[in-house]
């Protein structure tokens, strides 16, 4: 994972490697002590680092490895539980304001016979997310156009949810025409489900 020249770099507390900084999560203390999330990179402090990998935070806190890196003002060993589901709301977070810019921009079709259609179009479809609630039909059409299209495809939120990120009623798929917006999301949807474990 260790990289290049003039980036920053950063060491993971959990397997030690050298990573470059946009790599690794970053953690501070609150002023009582607790150790926080800070996905963004924006609270003040000191930082900590760990690779975005669930093992990486399971083996900081068994190895008690951010009290050592907080230099014993840590108030208590972190609970990996809560580290890890932090953090993936803060990931969620990161994927929903992304996805509103992707509907402000004009890069993002929601609504199952729009995303039909548009993976039978000529523009280039960068991947598709589908709810988690999505029906069974429309997941099945939706897929099996996609895979013949090898165009990758995620679940992820409700069809509510979907329905008021696109500012409409709800929705159930969304297909992301490709660009710099997309891959953005890219990453934060395989960072996700590298920390969910979902798909």
């Amino acid at each position: 994972m260790s990289s290049s020249g003039n980036k920053a770099q950063r060491t993971c507390l959990g397997c030690r490697v050298v990573c470059d900084q946009d790599q690794v999560v970053r953690y501070v203390l609150s002023p009582q002590g607790e150790v926080l999330v800070d996905y963004r990179r924006k609270l003040p402090g000191r930082g900590a680092y760990t690779c975005l990998e669930r093992s990486c935070i399971e083996t900081a806190v068994r190895r008690n490895q951010f009290d050592r890196a907080f230099k014993g003002r840590a108030g208590s060993r972190p609970d990996e539980g809560e580290l890890t589901a932090a953090l993936a709301d803060q990931i969620l977070e990161r994927i929903v304001a992304l996805l509103g810019m992707a509907r402000k921009s004009a890069k993002a079709v929601s609504g199952s016979n729009l995303v039909l259609s548009a993976l039978g179009g000529h523009g280039r479809i960068a991947f598709v997310l589908l709810a988690e609630d999505v029906s069974a039909g429309i997941a099945d059409k939706v897929i099996g156009k996609a895979d013949r299209m090898e165009i990758p495809c995620f679940r992820l939120l409700t069809k509510d949810f979907m329905g008021q990120v696109m500012g409409k009623g709800e929705r159930s798929v969304i297909a992301l025409a490709s660009g710099p917006l997309a891959k953005a999301i890219m990453v934060e949807l395989v960072r996700y489900k590298q920390i969910v474990g979902e798909s």
